[in-house]
């Protein structure tokens, strides 16, 4: 237990934490690419998932459990970072550099964390209130939250890349918090970032811009 809550098990929580958000973001894309099939495949989709909702409101608790894990470590050695460089007076271009990334990671994470809050608060609360079962038009509809939206979609635009980099540098951290470098024989594993911070992002983003060319309407 003690292990758990030093440095390294901290960073280890980060790291396994990441990766399942990481997973959870790669079925949610999935699920949001039935988008270009059209209003009924889409909206079909979505019913499937309300027949299970017992096993959904499971996985949305897993899900925020994970999402709380992830961000209480990652402000907690943020601010030890922070607290010990406080007590340094001698600084080499390394710790600069491992600075900035930390501040990266925090800015990046404060625009996800709002993008979260927007999201579960426009799109999926929606989902749970509504009578109706029209998914695909209530998702699409010009209207502040929703995809349909200029400055809302410029916004989720803005903040999937802020995730891409999140993701890039997340990834490239676990990876190093495992003890695996890019001269091993796991160093393959490195090629699977492109996949991450690269391709899954990039599905959000086309998708969004689907809409706003009226591919997906």
């Amino acid at each position: 237990m003690k292990f758990l809550f030093s440095s390294i098990g901290q960073k280890i929580q980060i790291a396994v934490s990441g990766a399942l958000l990481t997973i959870f973001l790669f079925f949610h894309l999935i699920n949001n690419l039935a988008l270009f099939y059209g209003e009924t495949t889409f909206n079909n989709m979505v019913l499937f998932l309300e027949s299970i909702t017992p096993l959904i409101r499971l996985m949305e608790f897993g899900l925020l459990s994970i999402l709380i894990i992830h961000v209480a470590n990652a402000l907690y050695l943020v601010f030890s970072n922070n607290q010990a460089k406080g007590k340094q007076y001698k600084y080499n271009a390394q710790s600069e550099v491992s600075s900035l990334n930390s501040r990266t990671m925090a800015i990046s994470g404060s625009v996800i964390l709002l993008f979260v809050i927007i999201h579960l608060g426009y799109i999926w609360y929606t989902y749970q209130t509504i009578e109706s079962h029209d998914y695909y038009n209530i998702l699409l509809q010009n209207k502040l939250g929703f995809l349909g939206h200029k400055p809302t979609a410029l916004f989720y635009i803005l903040a999937i890349i802020f995730i891409s980099f999140h993701l890039k540098h997340g990834f490239y951290s676990a990876l190093k918090t495992f003890g695996i470098r890019e001269n091993t024989k796991l160093g393959i594993l490195y090629n699977l970032g492109l996949f991450i911070w690269g391709i899954i992002p990039l599905g959000f983003i086309l998708i969004i811009i689907s809409i706003q060319l009226g591919i997906i309407s």
